[in-house]
């Protein structure tokens, strides 16, 4: 199969005033990916810290199914022949509150549950994309930036905030080994804004 690199097709590229595919991948078109999913949520502990997971803010350019990618840290664009399933704020909550699933300690819903709790998450996307900080024939490292405000849900009062950045490099110049560095970026993220929530339930 073959691998379409970047430079064959920098003529297409422009600057992020609306993203321009461009990609490395020999993905047929049309391809859908999602991230990872728990395959079994474990039993909860009797009085778990339950938490409603806001849908993440982002900014215009993630508002998207684009799966993103930068030549440069600065000029973004979108991977040509894939993208994700929903838009990336939508996966990235659900994401979130899939994995949370995973420890008895906490529990976090969705708004649209109706649920009532006392507290409420909310996740601000600085990063969601694959930037080539080695040039256009190496494999790109995933980015994924959190800001993350725990709030009081009935006065909204910020009982604690968060910052988290990681960053995985790809195996190859593919779109498939791409959406596997942002999945595992995503995932460790989310996991150390976890760890930080059991550390703040075990100081209130």
């Amino acid at each position: 199969m073959k691998v379409v690199k970047l430079s064959l097709l920098s003529t297409l590229f422009t600057c992020l005033t609306g993203c321009v595919s461009l990609l490395p991948d020999s993905v047929p078109a049309g391809t859908v990916y999602r991230l990872s999913t728990a395959k079994e949520n474990v039993p909860q502990s009797p009085n778990p810290f339950v938490i409603r997971i806001d849908r993440p803010s982002v900014s215009s350019v993630f508002e998207t199914t684009d799966i993103i990618v930068s030549p440069d840290g600065r000029r973004l664009a979108s991977a040509g022949g894939a993208e994700w399933a929903e838009v990336i704020p939508v996966m990235i909550q659900g994401s979130f509150v899939d994995l949370m699933g995973q420890y008895p300690n906490l529990v976090g819903i969705s708004p649209s549950s109706g649920a009532r709790t006392d507290t409420r998450l909310h996740l601000t996307v600085k990063s969601f994309e694959a930037q080539f900080d080695q040039g256009e024939e190496t494999p790109p490292l995933a980015t994924v930036h959190y800001g993350v405000t725990l709030l009081n849900a009935s006065n909204r009062n910020l009982l604690g905030s968060f910052d988290v950045k990681k960053t995985i490099r790809a195996d190859e110049v593919r779109v498939s080994s791409i959406v596997k560095a942002m999945d595992n970026a995503n995932q460790q993220a989310l996991e150390d804004v976890i760890l930080w929530l059991e550390q703040s339930k075990n100081r209130s």
